[in-house]
């Protein structure tokens, strides 16, 4: 018992803990006065409404900025329109007749004509040839070229015949501002220069026995004529698609030249530039001769078709071989 009130005695009697008082917080007043602000500003809006309308409507409109135009190298959208206005041109002036002057009156006064063509000239397959513009100037220079019917009279008899020659016309187009007009008449002009012919580099001639030969000739074949599958003669991850429907019964490789004489086991990985001379057959007995420059990659130890080449390979081109570097060093 003397323990009990002993430990009683020891026993503190807890503190009464006061209750922290109820504090609003510090920003109470200040968000008090932030609301009247606003109240304020928000009837002064209201009452200012007409005023902040009439401002916004006196204040001129945002223009948006047109965006920046490049102009791409070669010839302008005006300057090509000019080479399709010169060929109308002279087609019109081709085909007008004293009695039918067709539309030729768009183009230019009838009446400073000194006189039209009894009858108008025939004329197929118009075509823009060149556009040049002239330098400092507005002029463009359209030269067009077409087929045209002519009595060709035989000098050693009294017998004539009909022709369709290639004849090029020189025509003057200004270009001012939008608008395009012929400068006087069309004028007959001679054709194009020739350049001189290109060296090739297939110096190399293959018989038609030759692995190379017979890729190619059964590749031609299914993609002329439709003889065979075309993916059995084409190197992997090629698209070659034939032609639908084959238009020719017969393709004959008849002439096969390469840059390079092909292996007849070739390595994989070996490649040759071919030129084909093939002659095609119609199923109405029309004949085409016509060349191929093809590429050849070999792949287990034979020839596949890899590319149908854009051009033959010129001299010039073709690249020298480079011989392999041989090992060299010092042995035991």
């Amino acid at each position: 018992m003397g323990l009990f009130s002993k430990r009683e005695k020891e026993l503190k009697a807890p503190k009464d803990q006061k209750s922290p008082e109820a504090k609003g917080s510090s920003w109470t007043h200040g968000r008090q006065m932030s609301g009247r602000l606003l109240s304020g500003l928000l009837f002064a809006a209201i009452a200012c409404g007409p005023i902040a309308l009439f401002a916004a409507a006196a204040r001129p409109a945002a223009i948006a900025s047109a965006p920046a135009q490049t102009q791409e190298a070669g010839l302008s959208v005006q300057q090509q329109s000019a080479g399709g206005y010169a060929l109308g041109y002279v087609g019109s002036w081709l085909g007008a007749s004293k009695e039918a002057p067709g539309d030729l009156g768009d183009y230019i006064d009838l009446a400073t004509l000194r006189q039209l063509s009894e009858q108008p000239w025939e004329y197929r397959n118009l075509a823009v040839v060149s556009i040049t513009p002239v330098d400092e100037t507005s002029f463009i220079n359209v030269v067009v070229a077409g087929n045209v019917k002519e009595l060709t009279v035989s000098d050693s008899s009294d017998t004539s015949s009909t022709t369709w020659p290639r004849r090029y016309f020189q025509v003057a187009v200004s270009a001012e501002g939008e608008t395009l007009r012929v400068v006087g008449l069309p004028a007959p002009v001679a054709a194009p220069v020739e350049g001189k012919t290109t060296s090739l580099a297939y110096a190399q001639t293959i018989s038609s026995s030759d692995p190379a030969a017979e890729t190619v000739s059964a590749f031609l074949g299914a993609y002329l004529a439709g003889s065979g599958e075309l993916a059995r003669f084409s190197s992997p991850g090629t698209d070659f698609t034939a032609l639908s429907p084959a238009p020719y019964v017969n393709v004959s490789v008849f002439d096969l030249r390469a840059d390079v004489a092909p292996a007849k086991t070739p390595g994989d990985g070996d490649v040759v530039k071919v030129l084909a001379t093939v002659s095609l057959l119609s199923p109405l007995e029309q004949q085409l001769t016509s060349t191929y420059s093809l590429t050849l990659t070999a792949r287990a130890g034979r020839w596949e078709v890899s590319a149908i080449d854009l051009a033959p390979q010129a001299t010039s081109e073709k690249k020298s071989a480079t011989p392999a570097p041989s090992p060299s060093g010092t042995g035991n």
